[in-house]
């Protein structure tokens, strides 16, 4: 069954004269990028095939330089990723678009808000984890999703929300 994780790039910081765009993390990003990273860990089976889709955004692409530097040290590695600038700011459709593209057992978003928090409360599951999100989907958090079946083609009524996570 393959997993989809929503992954919110970690704090950016606000330099003047520089574009959203381009905003870069902020010293607390960078810190809270290495313990998401870690705890993100906790949800992917040693072994399992990991992709990730990043927006190209400054602080999406930071954000998962870091974390996937965490996985490569615990021993892991990522079989397959890739920059998509769709994903900067994409709605929750661009966004499953997106994960039908991975061939992996476990498919990595990193973006943004509002998009990926559509997302993941559109998706039915663990009422804990819903609820939690429904409060707030902060930078640095993420989203665990079981996808049914043993491919990517899905709808969202047929996943199912199983864990939300923040680095606090």
């Amino acid at each position: 069954m393959p997993t989809l994780i929503l992954l919110r790039h970690a704090k950016s910081d606000y330099p003047p004269g520089v574009a959203d765009h381009d905003r870069p993390l902020s010293a607390r990003g960078v810190r809270n990028a290495a313990r998401i990273g870690e705890r993100l860990r906790d949800h992917i089976p040693a072994g399992a095939s990991v992709g990730a889709a990043i927006s190209t955004a400054t602080r999406t692409l930071q954000t998962w330089q870091i974390v996937r530097a965490d996985f490569e040290q615990a021993g892991r590695s990522v079989d397959q990723s890739w920059e998509d600038s769709a994903l900067y700011l994409a709605e929750p459709a661009a966004l499953v678009e997106a994960s039908h593209c991975f061939r992996t057992d476990v498919g990595i978003l990193v973006g943004h808000n509002p998009g990926l928090e559509e997302l993941a409360l559109s998706i039915p599951g663990e009422p804990e984890a819903a609820a939690d999100m429904a409060v707030k989907f902060p930078t640095a958090a993420f989203a665990v999703i079981h996808i049914p079946g043993d491919d990517w083609d899905y709808t969202i009524d047929e996943a199912r929300l199983e864990a939300f996570t923040t680095c606090r």
